[in-house]
């Protein structure tokens, strides 16, 4: 259970410590159907952004890439530590062909519980 939580934790800090470069990469996304364009290019854009709205601006969004990250960090993370757990041989090794299941299996888990509902409502 402690992976469960350390994993959403983990998850939602990659987020917050990621989010500014998705953020400028939708932006200059977007910019590029503009005519004219808005930024001259990465480094206007935040700029822009930080003059517009301060630096909490590069965070604008935030909330909606958490709400899929953390439980789908957590669900990773568990999931891969219980099978771990179960396929660990007598002494409590995990060998590199088991340790491939176990992450398979997690990313799976991931895949289905979290990640496909998460796609069809964003949808």
């Amino acid at each position: 259970m402690f992976s469960v939580h350390s994993g959403g934790i983990a998850g939602g800090i990659e987020i917050c410590i990621t989010f500014p470069t998705e953020y400028v990469k939708t932006q200059l996304q977007l910019d590029e159907k503009a005519n004219p364009p808005k930024y001259r290019g990465i480094v206007d854009c935040v700029k822009q952004t930080v003059n517009g709205h301060g630096v909490k601006g590069l965070y604008r969004g935030l909330s909606s890439l958490l709400y899929g990250s953390i439980p789908k960090a957590a669900v990773r993370f568990g999931m891969f530590e219980f099978l771990s757990n179960k396929m660990r041989d007598e002494s409590g090794k995990l060998d590199s062909k088991r340790g491939f299941f176990c992450g398979l299996g997690a990313g799976v888990a991931e895949a289905v519980i979290v990640v496909c509902p998460m796609e069809t409502v964003k949808v």
